[in-house]
C-alpha cells in the first residue's frame, strides 16, 4: 500500500456545498459537550474532521473513484448520520424542520 494523502475536507465541504451543514453538526457537538477550553474545542471539531475523511475514504474505497455528486452524498448521510445523535440541539433553520 502506498503512502496516504490527506484530503482538504474543507475544500471538500466547500466544493459540495456541505460546509454549512459540517459546521451546524459541529456546533451542536460543542453544545451538547458544554463548556470546554478553545483547546478542547479545537480538538473536537479536527476529531470530527478527521471522521469524515475517514468515511470519505473508506466509500472511495468501496465504491471506486468519486466525482462531486457522490462525496456530496457520502458528506451528507455522514453528516446527517452523526446529527441523530444530537436531536435535542436544535440548529437555526431546523426548529421546524422534518
Amino acid at each position: 500500500m502506498g503512502p496516504t494523502v490527506r484530503l482538504d475536507i474543507t475544500t471538500i465541504l466547500e466544493a459540495t456545498d456541505e460546509l454549512q451543514h459540517f459546521l451546524n453538526l459541529g456546533a451542536a457537538l460543542l453544545r451538547a459537550e458544554g463548556p470546554l477550553s478553545e483547546e478542547a474545542a479545537e480538538a473536537l471539531i479536527f476529531k470530527l474532521a478527521d471522521e469524515l475523511e475517514e468515511h470519505l475514504r473508506a466509500m472511495s474505497d468501496q465504491q471506486g473513484p468519486a466525482g462531486i455528486g457522490d462525496l456530496r452524498a457520502w458528506t451528507r448521510a455522514w453528516i446527517d448520520e452523526r446529527r441523530k445523535a444530537y436531536p435535542e440541539e436544535s440548529l437555526p433553520g431546523e426548529e421546524n424542520a422534518q
